[in-house]
């Protein structure tokens, strides 16, 4: 029986005692952990050593901070304006500084990107999971609890909740407990009506729930993340990668500027076509790329446009579907989708399509009741008819004969009972989501008919085949998922999630699953963008290796690789080929000692030399072009807009600029002895340094402060 709760000290008790004082707790990644609850029994668990507790989720979001008096000054007052009154889960930073008592403990199986590097705790505790095992391995521990942030809305028959931003793995709860036998866990709601409600399997009746806590002084808008800036390495892996992606096709893709780069670039495609045509001439993409273009991708605009299959429902998606491209629909319903993809019917029902649906052996010829209700969810058939003894009945009591072996009974339902739309259609299949204010509220304003088109599912839908292929195979047509990666070897094998010394990054998350099914479904393709090189302890170092020590993509499940620099499609390629391509769109400070190591260990002819037109990949040449394009107007800085004012956009310029120019102590010495003789225009300085707290200074971190940020700022255009 679901008991209804309005405070916290009374649901942590009926938890306990439901449960025992051995809590094994899952709560999902992201933004549906309900913070204020998990933050009690945390607590809860510090003071009573009885209490044995431990949390097995992923993504554990945390507001950012800073270290240095100048990153503290700059960031609390954007966080308080992005983050107001919005509870911190308070266990990170327990994980983080290696804090946690002997009767706690936290899992996760994917973490906040970068975060947790030099945590003993996070990284000792992680437990690499693909995404679609997570539910079976919490359940596997021994989850006994499971608690959610979840939507309402209020009816006049009461309440009525939703899942909201996370069904990726609560939906797959059940079913795994079902297969296994095994008990349920308890399943804890906190009620928070700021998430956006999404309907479809994420609506879910209140009898999901065991308990249900609804405490007004617990809502919070959800966690936001900061619309993120592109830079010109982003934008050239964008602009490469949107001319892979086909008409009529799927798409799959990540968090992140080189996602939001993607993003910009298809909707560049699409609506300024000539120009983006006029970009890609110039950036010699096409002369240099046309072949992969033209077998994988197009340079066209989306005449049938996408359908969008992600584990992530990012919010570029809504600026798809803004501009007119996220508009294929898809059909629950195989036969019926396959159809469609065959243009043999279309959305519009044609008044013959009873006897295309017999022509097809989609339905008999006599009409079963499971096939008339299931033309009906379809809208084939219209929504007012019922199925008496055999018979359709329309609403003036007019009956018509369901064997369709006479062609009059075939006309007379054509005549009178087809719809004139398929309905049931969708856009976006996701299972959790997660980004801007603008995103959040986006969601909000959707029409109930336009919302109804993304729909929230489990996981193992979205990730895989497994289950539902027939449909999935159909739906998923000319599929692109396109992931990041941070190395791929010269072979194809990506490393995403971890580095060389097995400290975790983040997690392999879902990005295995997409790979494998590029390879599992026709016409479709993984598209891995990599960022050719990165600043490491050393200098500038390449992100394509001649090997590396982990791998989370094997070899033998290679296929596209992009870079700033070019395409690579390695599918069904030999390693001297793979080898050939990869140095091709690598950064050229690099070409030569790749391509001295393959020939060293006999998987490259020494008689191959890099072809003229690769080996000027440098990044001066990239920005020479990209600025040359963002002085007429193209690829800014923030292509969806900004949350910093225009004073925080010029002090992130010029904290970036120290940040770079004081990495020793040496660099560090001789820049401040610059900045004490340094004359900045205190009038142009003021607005800044009002903003950092900095006009009047009286300890001496917040003098050297000063002194450094007034002369960073005086070297930047302000």
């Amino acid at each position: 029986m679901l008991i209804k709760l309005n405070n916290l000290t009374d649901c942590i008790q009926t938890i306990i005692a439901k449960v025992g004082k051995e809590l094994t707790i899952g709560t999902p990644l992201g933004i549906g952990k309900p913070n204020p609850l998990v933050n009690a029994i945390w607590q809860q668990a510090k003071e009573d050593d009885s209490i044995q507790l431990e949390i097995f989720t992923a993504l554990s979001l945390q507001i950012p901070k800073g270290k240095s008096l100048l990153e503290k000054r700059f960031l609390t007052p954007f966080t308080d304006r992005l983050f107001p009154e919005h509870p911190d889960l308070t266990y990170i930073d327990d994980v983080k500084f290696n804090k946690v008592p002997d009767n706690m403990k936290v899992t996760e199986f994917y973490m906040q990107s970068g975060k947790m590097l030099h945590s003993k705790t996070a990284q000792m505790s992680y437990t690499s999971s693909n995404y679609t095992h997570a539910m079976r391995d919490m359940l596997d521990k021994g989850m006994n609890v499971l608690m959610q942030m979840v939507a309402v809305k209020q009816t006049e028959k009461g309440p009525i909740y939703s899942l909201s931003c996370n069904t990726d793995l609560t939906l797959d709860m059940d079913p795994i407990c079902q297969r296994k036998q095994i008990k349920r866990p308890l399943v804890v709601a906190m009620v928070n009506p700021y998430l956006p409600f999404m309907g479809g399997k994420a609506q879910v009746d209140e009898s999901f729930f065991d308990i249900v806590l609804d405490d007004e002084s617990l809502y919070f808008e959800p966690f936001v993340t900061p619309r993120a800036s592109v830079n010109i390495t982003d934008y050239s892996i964008g602009l490469l990668t949107s001319s892979l992606i086909k008409d009529e096709g799927t798409l799959q893709v990540g968090i992140g500027s080189l996602g939001d780069a993607l993003i910009y670039c298809t909707k560049l495609r699409h609506a300024h076509n000539q120009d983006y045509l006029d970009l890609i001439d110039k950036a010699q993409i096409k002369i240099k790329f046309s072949d992969v273009i033209k077998s994988v991708g197009s340079l066209s605009v989306f005449k049938k446009g996408l359908y969008a299959a992600s584990e992530m429902f990012v919010e570029g998606f809504a600026h798809l579907f803004d501009a007119g491209i996220l508009k294929r629909k898809v059909y629950d319903d195989a036969q019926i989708q396959q159809l469609l993809n065959q243009g043999i019917i279309t959305e519009t029902i044609p008044e013959n399509i009873i006897e295309i649906l017999l022509q097809h052996e989609v339905i008999d010829e006599v009409l079963t009741k499971r096939q008339f209700k299931r033309l009906q969810y379809l809208g084939i058939l219209k929504a007012g008819l019922s199925l008496v003894k055999g018979k359709i009945k329309d609403e003036t009591g007019k009956k018509y004969s369901t064997n369709l072996t006479k062609y009059k009974n075939i006309q007379a339902i054509q005549n009178r009972c087809l719809g004139e739309k398929l309905k049931q259609g969708v856009l976006l299949h996701g299972g959790f989501f997660l980004g801007s204010g603008w995103f959040y509220q986006w969601l909000r304003d959707l029409s109930d008919k336009n919302r109804a088109m993304f729909q929230m599912t489990s996981v193992g839908q979205v990730n895989e085949l497994y289950g539902n292929e027939a449909l999935d195979r159909v739906q998923r047509i000319k599929a692109r998922f396109i992931n990041t990666c941070m190395k791929v070897d010269v072979l194809g094998a990506a490393a995403s999630d971890t580095l060389d010394n097995n400290q975790v990054v983040s997690g392999v998350g879902g990005q295995y699953n997409f790979v494998a099914m590029a390879h599992a479904l026709e016409d479709s393709r993984s598209i891995l963008m990599l960022r050719s090189t990165h600043q490491g302890k050393n200098g500038l170092e390449s992100n394509i290796v001649w090997k590396y020590t982990y791998c989370t993509i094997p070899r033998h499940l290679r296929d596209i690789v992009v870079t700033e620099y070019g395409i690579a499609d390695l599918r069904g390629q030999s390693d001297e080929e793979c080898i050939k391509r990869m140095i091709c769109i690598a950064d050229s400070q690099f070409q030569q000692e790749l391509r001295q190591t393959a020939i060293r260990y006999n998987k490259l002819g020494s008689h191959w030399q890099i072809p003229k037109q690769f080996t000027n990949n440098f990044a001066e040449n990239l920005n020479t072009t990209f600025n040359q394009f963002r002085k007429q107007g193209y690829f800014p800085h923030y292509p969806f807009g900004s949350d910093f004012t225009e004073i925080e956009l010029h002090l992130i310029k010029a904290l970036t600029f120290l940040k770079s120019n004081t990495k020793t102590t040496m660099a560090k010495i001789k820049l401040l002895v610059k900045a004490y003789f340094n004359k900045a225009d205190e009038e142009t300085m003021k607005p800044y340094l009002q903003r950092m707290n900095l006009l009047k200074t009286e300890t001496r971190e917040e003098k050297i402060s000063n002194k450094l940020l007034g002369y960073a700022l005086s070297q930047i255009p302000i």
